[in-house]
């Protein structure tokens, strides 16, 4: 009798050991790197992979490395394969221009706004020349499966260069079940126990 409840006890302790990696969030991980990216419009130069290698300086010629675009229309799309809470984003992107960045709200539907990616002036209040990088802050949350970034304003002449968010992965609904039912394990092991 003895040996059956030190049996399950050691099972769902066991259980719960190998639940906790799943269940708890990933302090920082970046989701773009593993994801889709569709480019949606006709592009000058359009090759996604360039947006998640990590490999542009900044201060890089615009259309160089990049992919690139003449007006508002053309969109990329980002495709996270499962809804992830994203913390912050980082885009680097030709500095002349104003960026915008949605997310796919699933309960209304449609695009929402997560961030506006600002042109960026030196202190004289001039361009500074190229790719630049610019960061959210860490305070966007949105949670979400997909993210589409577009222009919003400046000389016509767009380009990104590399994208890259914070984010931590949504618990799972199968690690939450399985979560649970070790947790009714530990009640039944327990009830067992005083029953002794």
């Amino acid at each position: 009798m003895k040996k059956n409840i030190l049996y399950y006890v050691s099972t769902v302790c066991l259980t719960l050991i190998f639940l906790i990696p799943s269940v708890s969030p990933a302090s920082s991980i970046n989701p773009i790197a593993d994801s889709t990216i569709s480019l949606n419009g006709i592009f000058m130069k359009g090759d996604s992979s360039l947006l998640t290698d990590g490999q542009v300086e900044e201060g890089t010629n615009w259309s160089s490395q990049s992919v690139s675009w003449l007006g508002l229309k053309p969109s990329i799309e980002i495709d996270l394969h499962g809804v992830t809470k994203i913390s912050s984003l980082s885009i680097q992107a030709d500095s002349n221009d104003a960026y915008q960045v949605d997310y796919w709200d699933k309960s209304s539907n449609s695009w929402q706004h997560a961030w506006t990616v600002a042109n960026v002036k030196d202190n004289a209040h001039n361009y500074v020349p190229g790719l630049v990088l610019r960061e959210s802050g860490s305070d966007l949350n949105i949670v979400s499966d997909k993210l589409k970034i577009s222009a919003l304003s400046g000389d016509g002449m767009y380009s990104v260069s590399e994208i890259q968010a914070k984010a931590s992965p949504t618990p799972l609904p199968s690690a939450l079940l399985l979560l649970g039912s070790g947790l009714g394990g530990l009640a039944f092991v327990r009830k067992r126990f005083k029953m002794l």
